[in-house]
C-alpha cells in the first residue's frame, strides 16, 4: 500500500519522497506509509467540505465530530500555509488556494483509488475502468465492447468522463485516466492507439426554419458569411480548415464551444450556425437540423494510451475486446 499511495501523491504534494534503497528501513516505511495515508484522509475530509458546503453537514456524513472535523481542515491549512475556506454563516466559500486544492485533491484521491483497486490480485476481474473522451459515436463502439467484457466479468466497472480534448489528454498524462477518446485532427504519434472503425461526419447544427437549414447540404461558400460557432479544437487546427474550405480568419466567427449541448442552445437563439459533427445533438422533433458539409469531410477517432503506461488487468481486457470487435467490423 505504501508504494501505491506515493505513486499517487508524489507528483503534487510538498513533501515527494526521495530515498535510495540503501536508506529505508522498516520504520521509515511505517512512518511514511502512516502520514501520506493520514494526508489522502485530510483531503478526503476537504473535498467532503467542498461538496456540502457546510462543516457541519459534511461532519455528519463523514461521521466524525464537527470540532475535530475543523481541527483537520485548520492543520491542512497550516500545512500548506495558507486560507483554504472563507467562512461566513451560511456556509463555507472557497478561497483561490481552496479551488487550486480542490482541483488537485480530487485527480490524488481519484489516482491513489485507482491505483489500490486495480492492483489488488484475485483471480477474479474486478476494479474500474477510467476513460474519457469528447462528444463523438465512436464512444459507442468503446461502450459496446464493455458491455461484452462486463457480460463475462461483471465487477469491472467503467468510469467515463466527458470533455474536450485537452482537458482529456491532461488527465490521461496524470494517470487519472487509462484511455482517451482523441477526434482528428489529433497527432497520435505520441501515445500507443487504436483507430476506430466508425468516422464522424462533419456539418452544421442550424435551426430548421434557416434557409441553411432547407438545404440538403451545405459548402464553403454557404457558410463564408454566415455567423459560426465553432469548437476550441479545430478553431486552430489548418489541417481541418483545408479539408473543409473553410478560412476561419476570415470568417464571422460568434463563438466557440467545448461541448456542443450549450452551443446547440446558441443555435436555437439563432445566434449562428455550429460547425460540429452528426448524431451528438437529437435534432428528431425539434427546431434544430443537422446539415452534412460538401464536400463530404469525416474525422476519425483513436483510442489512445500513455505509451509508458503499465495497463491495469481490465484496461488490458478492454482493449482485447475493442481490437476484436474492430476486427470483425472490418471484416
Amino acid at each position: 500500500m505504501f508504494l501505491l499511495v506515493c505513486l499517487a501523491c508524489v507528483q503534487h504534494y510538498k513533501y515527494p519522497l526521495v530515498m535510495s534503497n540503501a536508506n529505508i528501513t522498516s520504520q521509515d516505511i511505517t512512518k511514511t506509509h502512516r502520514r501520506i495515508l493520514m494526508e489522502l484522509q485530510q483531503l478526503r475530509y476537504f473535498l467532503a467540505v467542498v461538496e456540502e458546503k457546510n462543516i457541519t453537514r459534511a461532519a455528519r456524513i463523514l461521521r466524525i465530530s464537527q470540532p475535530a472535523l475543523s481541527r483537520q481542515l485548520q492543520r491542512l491549512e497550516d500545512e500548506l500555509n495558507g486560507v483554504l475556506f472563507d467562512r461566513t454563516p451560511s456556509g463555507i466559500i472557497l478561497t483561490e488556494n481552496g479551488y487550486y486544492l480542490a482541483e488537485r485533491a480530487r485527480e490524488m484521491v481519484t489516482l491513489a483509488d485507482k491505483i489500490v483497486t486495480n492492483l489488488t490480485t484475485e483471480e477474479t476481474l474486478h476494479g474500474d475502468l477510467y476513460i474519457g473522451g469528447g462528444e463523438t459515436t465512436s464512444m459507442l463502439s468503446v461502450i459496446r465492447a464493455f458491455h461484452e467484457m462486463h457480460q463475462q466479468h461483471p465487477e469491472v466497472t467503467i468510469r467515463i468522463h466527458s470533455g474536450n480534448g485537452q482537458d482529456i489528454l491532461d488527465k490521461l498524462d496524470k494517470g487519472i485516466l487509462d484511455f482517451g477518446l482523441v477526434i482528428e485532427p489529433f497527432d497520435v504519434k505520441e501515445y500507443h492507439h487504436l483507430q476506430l472503425a466508425t468516422a464522424d461526419r462533419w456539418g452544421i447544427l442550424t435551426r430548421r426554419d434557416h434557409p441553411l437549414g432547407q438545404q440538403t447540404t451545405v459548402d464553403a461558400a454557404d457558410l463564408r458569411n454566415a455567423p459560426l460557432i465553432i469548437s476550441e479544437q479545430t478553431k486552430d487546427q489548418q489541417q481541418f480548415a483545408e479539408k473543409t474550405g473553410l478560412d476561419f480568419n476570415a470568417s464571422r466567427i460568434v463563438g466557440t464551444y467545448n461541448l456542443l449541448f450549450n452551443a446547440s442552445l446558441l443555435v436555437k437563439e439563432g445566434l449562428g450556425h455550429a460547425l460540429c459533427l452528426d448524431h451528438i445533438i437529437n435534432t428528431t422533433g425539434s427546431e434544430l437540423i443537422f446539415v452534412p458539409l460538401l464536400p463530404n469531410v469525416t474525422s476519425n477517432t483513436f483510442l489512445i494510451w500513455k505509451k509508458e503506461a503499465v495497463l491495469s488487468r481490465p484496461a488490458k481486457k478492454l482493449l482485447e475486446w475493442l481490437r476484436h470487435s474492430q476486427n470483425e467490423t472490418a471484416l
